[in-house]
């Protein structure tokens, strides 16, 4: 079985919480999710996550500290997420390699599909922010 570590970032502004739409292809295509993606061989966390909201979103961030740690197996492989709280340095999220990113209300994140890590992850924190 393998094992893939995934980070996901946690953006905060005004009371809203930035999310991505994945691509219609692939896992979970068309769910909302905390954007991020797989930390590569010799990376550090931070800095793969980093990388990752550049490619994806354009946008230059700072990952600070880890708010959750999320374990998923599935019959492949089993997925370790660690979920960061982020700011943006410099830039505005574009959807560089997803459908589409906003804004949400928090109320309105609890609507969303999404992923099943990522809906682990938001079941707790939801109730540690209201």
């Amino acid at each position: 079985m393998k094992q893939i570590i995934v980070t996901a970032a946690v953006i905060m502004r005004e009371n809203k919480l930035l999310l991505a739409q994945r691509l219609p292809t692939g896992d979970w295509g068309g769910r909302w999710e905390f954007p991020g993606g797989k930390v590569e061989f010799g990376e550090t966390p931070r800095n793969g996550l980093e990388r990752e909201l550049l490619e994806e979103l354009g946008i230059s961030s700072e990952a600070t500290s880890i708010l959750e740690v999320v374990s998923e197996i599935t019959s492949e492989k089993q997925l370790i997420l660690l979920y960061f709280v982020c700011q943006i340095i410099h830039g505005e999220p574009q959807p560089l390699q997803c459908q589409q990113v906003n804004w949400f209300e928090l109320q309105a994140v609890d609507l969303l599909l999404k992923p099943p890590a990522d809906e682990v992850f938001w079941q707790k924190y939801s109730l540690m922010i209201r």
